[in-house]
């Protein structure tokens, strides 16, 4: 299947993991030294939800920006999903700006540098990602209350959040 998203052509590829089947794959076998079960829970930290990383890789991918609300350590990160790519150039012009009333060029070298960091092209093979990243982030305390309502760059790791779902927190009428 092909579908369509803007001028993005994305091939719908048949994944053939459930959520039994991860539970299955991170349990250790009985043959596996002690050290080899530590070394993989390490490895593994906490479970990844592998729907939310192959989200986070069809956003890298297809470069679309997508709402979404997280659930991470008891607070609600509201936020646009957008690819490490995106994350980076934006966070590399964030850390220079300030540099850019400097003569010598050190504003060019910070976004350099920030950009150094950036991964390189993903593909189909590309390792699973690790990191999600958000712009015009918000995070809710579990009053509900804001606590950053500003909207920022986010960066949080795949294993620490604890559910997720499609769309943005929508503001209170009323509060801005």
């Amino acid at each position: 299947m092909i579908y369509t998203l803007g001028s993005t052509f994305c091939e719908a590829r048949s994944y053939q993991m459930s959520d039994v089947d991860q539970v299955q794959k991170s349990q250790p076998s009985p043959s596996q030294s002690h050290d080899d079960v530590i070394a993989q829970f390490k490895w593994q930290g906490k479970q990844i939800d592998w729907l939310l990383q192959w989200l986070v890789k069809f956003v890298a991918n297809t470069k679309v920006e997508l709402g979404v609300t997280l659930s991470v350590g008891g607070n609600l990160v509201s936020g646009h999903l957008i690819s490490h790519d995106t994350y980076f150039e934006q966070l590399a012009d964030d850390i220079s700006a300030p540099f850019s009333s400097f003569a010598n060029g050190t504003d060019a070298t910070m976004k350099e540098m920030i950009l150094s960091f950036k991964p390189g092209e993903s593909s189909e093979d590309t390792p699973a990602f690790h990191f999600i990243h958000l712009k015009d982030c918000r995070t809710y305390s579990t009053d509900g209350n804001p606590i950053c309502d500003a909207g920022v760059l986010w960066r949080g790791r795949i294993s620490a959040v604890d559910g997720f779902t499609i769309g943005l927190i929508a503001e209170k009428p009323g509060v801005s």
